[in-house]
């Protein structure tokens, strides 16, 4: 029942792949040609990033074949547990993934940019990375579909943003905190051990 996690976690390695793809091109000699190669896998990336803090929104589904409401506390069932550490390991899967791509892109802008500049574009990315967990979740879009329908997508965000009930901030909000933490805990360890 949860085969559909294989397709989801390949595409959680994807921006992964891609940034670190873009740090060993960016490390070697650039060319013109090897300038616009890092610009668009720079755009491929940013499309695809939601894809792996997403995992984190997989959690759902260790609930969703237990009744919370039934006679049996579903908390005693083995097959719950056995789901939630399934769900569990792979949300924390998809954060750790979402971490160290946007680490690496984090590095090459510091080479570049200020720092409070290069914090300022990693802040906007994971402020778009959030957004794009939101998309994906409630309205189903795929990373593809930002070039394919981004009318429709637009559309579907000024609709949730409008409704009554929409909890679209709240989750992005909430979203954006928790990558905040995850990746101002690497930083910090990676701090510490580049000190020792």
């Amino acid at each position: 029942m949860y085969q559909f996690l294989t397709w989801d976690i390949f595409l959680a390695w994807v921006p992964f792949i891609i940034s670190s793809t873009i740090r060993y091109v960016c490390h070697k000699k650039l060319t013109r040609m090897s300038i616009i190669l890092v610009g668009v896998m720079c755009a491929g990336w940013l499309f695809f990033l939601p894809n792996s803090a997403y995992l984190f929104t997989e959690i759902l589904h260790a609930f969703r074949y237990f009744d919370p409401q039934g006679e049996t506390k579903f908390w005693v069932n083995i097959d719950f547990w056995y789901s939630l550490t399934l769900t569990f390991v792979v949300a924390i899967l998809g954060l750790f993934l979402s971490i160290f791509s946007i680490h690496q892109i984090h590095g090459l802008l510091n080479k570049r940019l200020t720092q409070f500049s290069s914090m300022a574009v990693v802040g906007v990315i994971l402020l778009l990375s959030s957004l794009g967990v939101y998309i994906g979740r409630f309205n189903r879009w795929n990373s593809w579909d930002v070039l394919k329908r981004p009318g429709l997508i637009l559309k579907d965000i000024m609709t949730d943003l409008s409704a009554g009930d929409s909890i679209l901030v709240e989750f992005v909000a909430m979203v954006f905190v928790i990558q905040i933490f995850g990746y101002i805990t690497l930083r910090m360890l990676m701090g510490k051990s580049n000190n020792i």
